[in-house]
């Protein structure tokens, strides 16, 4: 029995050894984990030119879009007030006409009545 527990102490011994070897061959090197380290601190810097960059192309579409939309409403106004225009131009100059037929048909009257 003493053999027996001997031999397994023994045993455990070279499995827990080998075990503990197989880790530290395994492990990355120290050069390899700065590497790592550089690549995290350096990507979120051009991940920040790059969402700038974007940024700034949204605003400068945003701003042509607007002018041009402007432009289109200023033309649209424009035609809007010229339409009224020339439409409120022909009632009025029919008014003026038939006030001066008027006119001048009680003008007519009047000097009838007083003949």
């Amino acid at each position: 029995m003493k053999y027996a527990v001997l031999l397994l102490g023994i045993a455990s011994l070279l499995i827990f050894a080998g075990c503990g070897n197989g880790e530290k061959g395994e492990q990355p090197a120290k050069s390899e984990y700065q590497g790592a380290v550089e690549g995290v601190k350096q990507e979120p810097h051009a991940v920040t030119q790059e969402v700038e960059e974007k940024a700034e192309e949204a605003v400068q579409m945003v701003e042509e879009k607007t002018e041009e939309a402007v432009q289109a409403v200023g033309e649209i106004t424009e035609e809007a007030v010229e339409t009224v225009k020339e439409k409120t131009e022909q009632p009025v100059e029919t008014m003026a006409e038939k006030t001066e037929e008027h006119a001048e048909a009680a003008q007519e009257k009047a000097k009838e009545v007083l003949e």
